[in-house]
């Protein structure tokens, strides 16, 4: 079989392009003004399913051994034992190895049992099928509250494997990483870096009629809580909840502020800045914040909370921003702490505590500061009915009671790095929920949310260059999915990548760092 393709050159040295494409598979004819190439690279060329010892999804090997080392595969056997019962596939191999598959790519039941089933990576009893991975999705569920956060003993077992893992990232960089707003790391009053926990809600679209699922605003669906760390980039706290529930329910925002807090390690809840978007300034959340700020009570001995949330632009907000002079907005500043020409910022407080109309904050604690944020609107941009036909407002509410107000101002749009963490929850198989059950679909999300963890571990303790900022799905190209050929040497199992692989180096480099890890 030959393949005619007609290609058309500007360099007119066939040579040189011949070689480039092959010249032991190509013979080229001239035309008049156009060169055919007949190649045959398909000629004799066969496809056959079988080949012992090559596998696919080589890297998969790198989240199997990460959870193995900081000890997530023994924790999760250890919280789904049951007295009396010895399954017939090891619990926590099987949730771990759910977790690698999801981080390799797999998003639906039938991909994990398709990925677990090669035995020269999962061994002859790793696989499970996808009813049996429903079956422990149903046994993680028992281990969940009746509000879908992890229950006394799930959460304290991860917790435990949450700090081992924090204590190798420490030893490997030497601190805890920081996150950096306005071209400059965020550190407390020792010059250590602050630990930034993040809310946020998202929607999860169904297609079909599920358990929970309801409209919302976006459709019909689910709506989930989140919680993540800015340090590490992995997620603390994960609660599924009905479609209909509110983006900015006090209640829930409470529950999984309180979870998320739990799961740092002690050392890191010193300084704390907890930051939620949107609209999110609810009195219950507020009031609880101020109460875990013990700062102000015990000094140097007490936490250091503070928090940086969306502040409604309502009517007194409007008029405190009516009665601001020109010459009071300053302008912003970017990421990188430059200054902005199309964005000013201004604070509120005395506005709105003084102003005309009297004190518009009675009821809200003493040391909360709110500011208001404007940019130009669009050429031909239309304005809602009440709202400004020039400009585009925002504002936030924060207790921290010192700073510029550009900083202050950019430290809280840095908010805007949860929607990454959220896109590569949805890319670890969060958005096919596997079942009707609502439970068995809570324990799914948990388990997409523990591949995003793990993801994020990975970049910490193993990987370097741009590897190590990378997204998802360039983990699996790169690494996770390359091929492999597992054979015996000197009684050693060795699984080779090809060498032709630009990444085989890196992913051999990785798996050496892991395995230098010790064991939990």
């Amino acid at each position: 079989m030959r393949v005619r393709v007609s290609l058309t050159w500007e360099n007119t040295d066939c040579q040189d392009q011949c070689s480039c494409l092959g010249r032991d598979t190509l013979k080229v004819k001239r035309t008049s003004g156009v060169k055919i190439v007949e190649t045959a690279w398909s000629s004799g060329l066969l496809v056959r399913a079988e080949g012992a010892g090559t596998v696919a999804h080589a890297g998969v090997v790198l989240p199997r051994l990460l959870a193995d080392r900081v000890g997530l595969t023994g924790a999760y056997r250890d919280v789904l034992a049951r007295r009396g019962f010895v399954p017939g596939r090891d619990r926590g191999r099987a949730v771990t190895d759910t977790v690698a598959a999801l981080a390799a790519g797999a998003s639906c039941l039938s991909d994990v049992e398709a990925m677990t089933a090669q035995v020269e990576l999962f061994g002859a009893a790793g696989g499970a099928s996808d009813t049996t991975v429903l079956r422990v999705l149903g046994e993680y569920a028992d281990r969940l509250r009746d509000d879908g956060l992890p229950g006394r003993t799930l959460a304290r077992a991860t917790a435990k494997v949450r700090a081992r893992a924090w204590t190798k990232i420490v030893a490997r960089h030497g601190a805890l990483p920081a996150v950096r707003a306005a071209g400059k790391d965020l550190t407390g009053p020792g010059g250590d870096p602050v630990t930034v926990v993040r809310l946020d809600a998202t929607v999860i679209a169904s297609a079909s009629d599920k358990e929970g699922a309801e409209p919302n605003y976006k459709g019909y669906g689910f709506h989930p809580l989140t919680a993540w760390c800015s340090n590490t980039g992995e997620n603390l706290a994960m609660m599924n909840r009905v479609g209909s529930a509110g983006s900015f329910t006090a209640a829930d925002h409470v529950a999984v502020l309180d979870a998320a807090l739990a799961q740092v390690p002690a050392p890191y809840r010193r300084d704390v800045l907890v930051t939620v978007d949107g609209a999110g300034a609810s009195h219950g959340l507020v009031e609880h914040l101020h109460a875990l700020n013990t700062a102000t009570v015990h000094g140097a001995r007490g936490r250091r909370l503070e928090y940086s949330i969306g502040w409604p632009v309502d009517v007194r907000t409007r008029t405190a921003i009516e009665a601001a002079r020109e010459g009071d907005w300053s302008p912003g500043l970017t990421a990188a702490g430059t200054a902005e020409t199309d964005a000013q910022v201004i604070e509120l407080t005395g506005l709105l505590r003084t102003g005309p109309g009297g004190d518009q904050l009675t009821g809200w604690p003493t040391d909360m500061r709110t500011f208001a944020r404007r940019t130009p609107r669009a050429p031909g941009e239309q304005a809602q009915l009440g709202q400004d036909p020039n400009w585009r407002y925002g504002a936030f509410a924060t207790n921290t009671p010192t700073g510029q107000v550009q900083y202050l101002d950019v430290r809280h749009r840095t908010q805007a790095h949860v929607e990454d963490r959220i896109k590569e929850l949805k890319a670890c198989g969060g958005t096919r929920l596997p079942s009707t059950s609502y439970a068995r679909n809570s324990a799914w999300l948990h388990l997409a949310a523990h591949a995003v963890t793990v993801l994020a571990w990975l970049r910490l303790l193993a990987l370097t260059g741009d590897l190590a900022l990378a997204e998802p799905k360039t983990l699996r190209f790169r690494l996770l999915s390359a091929p492999g050929k597992l054979v015996r040497h000197a009684r050693s199992r060795v699984l080779k990548i090809p060498t032709g692989w630009a990444w085989a180096t890196h992913l051999a480099d990785a798996f050496a760092r892991l395995r230098a890890l010790h064991p939990a």
